[in-house]
């Protein structure tokens, strides 16, 4: 997918008072080419329609008093899991600024909601928990790298932010020892950001270490405003174990808001080696 500029940006709303930091994230996307927000909220029943548009008006009211772009909203009948990639290719957004509360209830079974949501799209996904966003925006970003050669995907949509927000790259990477690493892979990520002038830097995880603990744990120690990932969790979804190792991206400790973007290019089996082991 090539990157056109963010000018469209599709906000779903559970109209919980703790999930408006998300209006806070989008309000700092939307910013530089003034974007359009529409909040949306999905219900499954016709009598509720009327309760949340007018429920969903005061969300409308807090956007407007800190975006000076247009901001609209859609309350419409549908589910979640199914409606909102359709939504947001109809609307023609370029990104979705999604809160979420942890995973609840038969979530820990069946694995996440937000994966799940993620992962019927190809649109790059901001997940919120409560972690509110810096006025600046996102100046230190991390990028975690294995041996997918579908990290190339998202280097469009990072390269966007970096120069909209003037942001350093922070590169992450298995050890060179690791059957994850992929000197390839790093030199063409390296050589992308180098050839847009992209300011970036490398680091390594320790040998044997979790891969995305350490990833959450480097993010935390830099006080990083953004962990970018490509989403490989369509995969896992539908096998016997669908939980995938990118929740423990979304659901970090540190609450760092986390990218995630599904790959155009899928690969045809499905990888029985811990991808972030």
């Amino acid at each position: 997918m090539k990157m056109k500029g963010i000018h469209r940006i599709l906000v779903p709303c559970d109209l919980k008072e703790e999930s408006k930091v998300a209006l806070h994230h989008a309000a700092i996307l939307a910013k530089p080419n003034a974007a359009h927000i529409i909040l949306l909220h999905l219900t499954k029943n016709t009598e509720d329609v009327e309760k949340a548009e007018q429920e969903i008006q005061s969300w409308v009211h807090e956007l407007q008093a800190i975006h000076n772009g247009e901001v609209s909203s859609l309350v419409e009948m549908g589910d979640i899991l199914e409606q909102i990639g359709e939504i947001a290719k109809r609307e023609s957004c370029q990104f979705v600024v999604m809160p979420t509360h942890g995973m609840r209830g038969w979530q820990k079974v069946t694995g996440s909601l937000a994966l799940k949501v993620v992962s019927q799209s190809k649109l790059p996904f901001v997940i919120v928990q409560h972690k509110d966003v810096h006025p600046q925006g996102y100046e230190r970003v991390v990028v975690p790298i294995n041996f997918r050669p579908q990290v190339m995907e998202e280097i469009p949509f990072i390269v966007q932010l970096a120069k909209m927000f003037q942001s350093e790259i922070f590169l992450i990477a298995p050890p060179k020892d690791s059957e994850l690493y992929s000197e390839s892979i790093i030199k063409d990520v390296e050589n992308a950001f180098q050839a847009e002038n992209v300011k970036w830097n490398m680091h390594y995880t320790a040998e044997g270490s979790n891969f995305v603990h350490s990833v959450v744990r480097f993010g935390a120690s830099i006080d990083a405003d953004l962990i970018c990932a490509v989403n490989f969790a369509y995969e896992y979804l539908y096998t016997l174990f669908p939980r995938a190792e990118e929740e423990g991206l979304i659901y970090n400790d540190a609450e760092i808001p986390v990218m995630l973007i599904t790959p155009e290019k899928q690969d045809d089996i499905v990888y029985t080696v811990p991808l972030w082991h």
